[in-house]
Parts: C-alpha cells; sequence; structure tokens
C-alpha cells in the first residue's frame, strides 16, 4: 500500500465519525463537537497534498512501472485521489452549514416562486413542454364527460410542493426510496418534473387517449418506461404502494372528486403524504384521516400533535435540490459517509 493509500484509508475512520455526527439531531450538533471531529480530519489535508506531488512525479516518469497494476490505471487512481482532495473546502463548506442549521419553512411565500422573471420564464417554458404532451383536439374528443381537462400547475408551484415532500420525507428517515403518484397525470409532465426528487415516480391517467399521447412524449425525453399508468382513480386500489401522492383536482363532479379522495384517504399508510393544490379538497379541515403539515400539504394517519412534530424537524432539513450521479458518488471515496449523511439532512455539495 502507498502512502497516499494509508492516509486515505485512514481518513475513512475519521470521515465515518464526523457522519455519526451530522446523523445527530440538529440540537445535539455543536460547533466544539465538530471542532474536535474535524481537527484530525483537517491534518491530512497537507499531507495529501503532499503525497500526491510526489505520486504525480513518479507517474511522470517515463521509466516508471508498477508490478500491481498498468500505468493507466494508476493514473486513474492519481486522478481519483486528487479530485477527493479538491472536494476538500466544498465539503467543509457543506458540514459548517449543517452545524447550527436554522429552520427554514416548508413551504415559501407565493411571491417567491410565482414572481419574478425567471419564474414567469421557467412557467412558460413548463407550458410548452406540457402542451406538446396534449392529444391533439380531434383527439381529444374521447375526453371521459367528468374529467378535468388536463390544466397544469405552474411548474414553479409545483418544485416547492414536491421540495417539500422531500424534506418531509427526509425528516421521517425513511429507509427506502419514496415512491411517488400523480393522480390524473394527464401528459405524464408533472412525473417528470418530479424525478429529480423522487426517482420512481409514476402516474394515474383514465383517459386512453391521454395515456398513448402522453406515454410517446415521456419516452422522447428518457422518462422511466410506462410511467403512465392507464387506471380510474376511484377504482384504483394501490395508493398504499406510494409514499408521496400528488393531486390537482383532476375530476370536476364533487361526488366523483370526493370518491377518489376517499379511496386515496382509505387506503394511503400513516406516513403518506398527500399534495393536493386546491381550496375543494374535502379533508383539508377537520379529517381525522390526514393532518395539515403545511399549505396544500398533509400528511394521513397521524395527528396533528405528530404532525406539528414532524413539521419542526422537517424544517430543520436543509434546502438543498438532491443531487445524484453514480460516477461522481463512486469517486467520493473517504468523503462517501459524509455526502450521504449530509444528504439525508438535505445538504448537497
Amino acid at each position: 500500500m502507498s502512502e497516499l493509500e494509508k492516509m486515505e484509508t485512514e481518513l475513512v475512520q475519521l470521515t465515518k465519525q464526523l457522519a455519526e455526527f451530522l446523523s445527530l439531531p440538529p440540537t445535539e450538533r455543536s460547533i466544539p463537537g465538530f471542532a474536535k471531529i474535524w481537527r484530525p480530519i483537517s491534518r491530512y489535508r497537507v499531507k495529501l497534498r503532499t503525497a500526491l506531488q510526489d505520486h504525480g512525479s513518479i507517474l511522470s516518469d517515463p521509466r516508471y512501472r508498477d508490478a500491481k497494476g498498468s500505468e493507466i490505471q494508476q493514473r486513474v487512481g492519481y486522478n481519483a485521489a486528487h479530485t477527493r482532495l479538491r472536494l476538500w473546502p466544498r465539503i467543509e463548506d457543506m458540514v459548517n452549514r449543517q452545524i447550527t442549521p436554522e429552520a427554514k419553512r416548508l413551504m415559501p411565500q407565493p411571491t417567491e416562486y410565482m414572481d419574478g422573471a425567471h419564474n414567469r420564464y421557467v412557467n412558460h417554458i413548463y407550458a410548452a413542454l406540457h402542451t406538446l404532451a396534449l392529444p391533439s383536439a380531434e383527439a381529444m374528443l374521447n375526453l371521459i364527460s367528468d374529467a378535468h381537462p388536463d390544466i397544469a400547475l405552474p411548474a414553479t408551484h409545483f418544485e416547492a410542493l414536491v421540495h417539500a415532500a422531500y424534506r418531509i420525507c427526509l425528516a421521517q428517515g425513511r429507509t427506502t426510496p419514496p415512491r411517488f403518484l400523480d393522480v390524473g397525470c394527464g401528459g405524464g409532465t408533472k412525473i417528470w418534473a418530479a424525478l429529480p426528487y423522487f426517482p420512481d415516480a409514476s402516474g394515474l391517467e383514465n383517459n386512453p387517449t391521454q395515456v398513448q399521447v402522453g406515454a410517446a412524449a415521456m419516452a422522447k425525453i428518457n422518462a422511466p418506461a410506462e410511467c403512465i399508468i392507464e387506471a380510474d382513480a376511484r377504482r384504483f386500489f394501490d395508493y398504499s404502494s406510494y409514499d408521496v401522492i400528488y393531486f390537482y383536482q383532476p375530476l370536476k363532479d364533487p361526488d366523483g372528486l370526493r370518491e377518489m379522495e376517499d379511496q386515496i384517504l382509505e387506503q394511503a399508510r400513516p406516513g403518506t403524504i398527500l399534495i393536493a393544490p386546491y381550496a375543494a379538497f374535502s379533508a383539508a379541515e377537520g379529517d381525522l384521516r390526514c393532518s395539515r403539515i403545511a399549505p396544500s400539504i398533509y400528511v394521513a394517519g397521524i395527528a396533528p400533535s405528530q404532525t406539528e412534530k414532524l413539521c419542526a424537524r422537517a424544517e430543520m432539513i436543509g434546502t438543498d435540490a438532491p443531487e445524484h450521479s453514480n460516477s461522481f458518488d463512486a469517486a467520493l471515496g473517504y468523503w462517501r459517509p459524509v455526502v450521504d449523511a449530509s444528504r439525508r439532512n438535505g445538504y448537497t455539495l
């Protein structure tokens, strides 16, 4: 084992301790506690830089040969070690933000996600994607009579809702990736918009013409295969398989809408997050089957007192958008435990 490999192996044990520190509740993290763990880690920074310089000099020597591996493999390892060293300031900044985090409300004010040139631009672009995923007017003659036309919630509003739901999922400490369902998904564009937060995302759509056109549109942008399920939301019996359920008043008949809502509420497992951004949601006030945790967001099967505690935990989760790259993760090495723990806290590089 080279000196460089030896130091990186030693660092793994230290970064695991740091990951354990970051896994503590925010109230149990402290600056002195962090300093005690970070100090021995920081001593490796200069030593790693020196070892990399020495290793680079050896690799640049045309006479260099390594009996344990090819020169190319050695250079790949050297480049990966160099990448890990360059991550140092970003790692430190990411960790510092978690030591004494401040509570941030789950849903921002509407002006924050609707007003301004950038938000208007994003919603303009999303409206075009939404239109491209719709059948032609002639094909839509088959529109089911009691369904609303496919009206898109503005993309920036939807992003604020799913980001809040994502933070709630992190606060719940889920051990498996949450499954997302859009009830009445139309052309499937909200499935696509949810994927950065919930890679296991699907949608229900009752109109076979819309299913066909939407599925073709989603295939062109590499959405998951068969992510649009043809089904009547009032007769669907698998809501319990999902962790986050979004529905934007897909039925215009009040009785049919209430029937759909009852199906969802009766099947949803305790802790399931319901996103219902419309005033007519029948469970919005006083329904014992769910409790409101944020504007338009509810949690099924738990009491209001439990919801308040969950909200307090979720507001301490960071607001970074999730980022995942298999190739990047593979090169993290000794930083992997810290990055994983930070992601569970809502922080990314």
